[in-house]
């Protein structure tokens, strides 16, 4: 053994999916190895530091403070041998991206465009993960970069401004004309789509109007799926409040129509985010300068 290295590469490598993954099952299923391999290699790996870098006490793990250390170093390290191979190896953007982004965006826009993209860059792979819950797969490295519309503050990560997010109260025409719905008042007594239960869904409609103003909707149907709600919608189900992209076909064909449309919604913004020491990297580099250029009326905006 080296004493001035006493590191071994696909040890670190195995170590490193153990922390970014949180399990032995997920570091396995990364790296298509058995959880007695990464669990043996992890071992191997500490005998070799003289220090114990994961404590196994319970049911699961924690990193000791000397695990925490040499998983920030790994990262380091392993982007900057990426980032070397991309100038030594691939002169063009080459390799795998992982994109998250959420559902509806995901659905609705992202995947029209990126056929352009890939053509443009051939060595390039891109894999898609839609879904709600983003930020915690880009920390555990689960995905390169990810589309969302929620804040975050974390100082690893680098947050790039996408698109500004405006949203329309909507429903049938015939659903309009049987409510008789001229104001906000008036959708009190109507059946309303929403994600959750409670309403929640509907705090960027209800902050845009004065609080006397805003009505106390009895008649929650909860649909847990943007899509879902707007065919719900369709069919006269009820009155949806969504992102004025995922309703723009609907809208042209008058299968949906603006029911309140003097009042605009308090508007969200989508951002792209990816780990400040992954943002140097070409391929990084060419995604998000392509997302970027996305014309902003494709969004509704």
């Amino acid at each position: 053994m080296d004493m001035n290295n006493p590191f071994d590469f696909y040890q670190l490598r195995a170590f490193q999916a153990l922390g970014q993954t949180g399990s032995f099952t997920g570091a396995a299923r990364r790296l298509n190895l058995t959880q007695s391999a990464i669990s043996h290699a992890v071992s191997k790996l500490e005998g070799s530091a003289g220090v114990q870098l994961v404590d196994r006490r319970g049911r699961g793990f924690r990193l000791t403070e000397e695990g925490g250390l040499l998983l920030r170093a790994c990262e380091q390290v392993f982007t900057t041998l990426e980032a070397v191979a991309e100038t030594l190896v691939h002169p063009t953007a080459a390799g795998r991206l992982r994109l998250g982004a959420t559902v509806e965006f995901g659905c609705s826009i992202l995947m029209r465009h990126m056929a352009p993209f890939l053509a443009e860059n051939p060595r390039l792979e891109l894999d898609f993960t839609l879904t709600y819950e983003l930020l915690p797969l880009l920390l555990r490295d689960e995905v390169d970069l990810i589309i969302d519309c929620g804040e975050h503050f974390l100082p690893e990560l680098e947050k790039l401004p996408l698109f500004r997010e405006t949203y329309v109260v909507a429903g049938s025409k015939a659903f309009k004309a049987a409510h008789g719905i001229l104001g906000p008042r008036d959708l009190a007594p109507c059946p309303i789509l929403s994600l959750d239960k409670a309403g929640v869904w509907w705090h960027r409609f209800l902050l845009a109007l004065p609080e006397q103003e805003r009505p106390q909707c009895a008649r929650i149907i909860e649909v847990n799926h943007i899509r879902a709600m707007i065919n719900a919608a369709v069919a006269g189900l009820g009155a949806l409040l969504v992102p004025t992209y995922s309703v723009l076909e609907e809208m042209a064909r008058g299968d949906l129509v603006p029911l309140l449309p003097s009042i605009r919604p308090v508007e969200g913004r989508f951002y792209i985010y990816q780990k400040k020491s992954k943002a140097s990297l070409q391929k990084h580099r060419k995604l998000t300068e392509y997302l970027q250029s996305i014309s902003p009326e494709e969004f509704g905006s």
